[in-house]
């Protein structure tokens, strides 16, 4: 016997799941950037995002750690098209943000397009005018499952 469908049901759904039912962006995957560098990211409840980025630059020797590899939280909003926000802390003490849009190209493609700073700690107040850097990066979705997940 078939169960009817509550309007409950319904409710709940398109509030935990906003993009299941408005066919929007799913941030949930791989994501890889023009210069290799990997998002492993999860969509969780209340918006928010889990993950792990595995970096493939380094403006220093060592500054990501001995695997390159960060725990990575972050939020989203609602819509078809998010925006979003996401950090990691890195083995040397710096931090790196994105905020950015999830977009939906023709053909059906999602790219996560972001614009990223760095901040690296500074050794005195003098020495703090290179400490933070800014760029823009897109992301692709790949099958490629590149990074060793950790789940916390």
């Amino acid at each position: 016997m078939e169960r009817p469908v509550s309007a409950f049901s319904l409710f709940l759904l398109a509030f935990l799941a906003p993009g299941i039912l408005a066919g929007g962006c799913n941030m949930t995957g791989f994501w890889r950037n023009d210069l290799g560098s990997v998002f492993y990211l999860s969509e969780a409840q209340n918006f928010r995002l889990n993950g792990q980025y595995l970096t493939a630059v380094e403006a220093a020797r060592e500054e990501a750690g001995p695997e390159k590899q960060a725990q990575v939280i972050g939020i989203r909003s609602n819509g078809k098209e998010p925006t979003f926000s996401m950090s990691t802390a890195w083995a040397g003490g710096s931090i790196t943000s994105w905020v950015g849009q999830c977009l939906i190209l023709e053909g059906g493609q999602q790219v996560l397009k972001t614009t990223w700073l760095l901040r690296s700690p500074a050794t005195s107040l003098q020495e703090d005018w290179k400490a933070t850097r800014i760029g823009q990066d897109t992301f692709h979705q790949t099958n490629e499952a590149t990074l060793k997940v950790n789940h916390h």
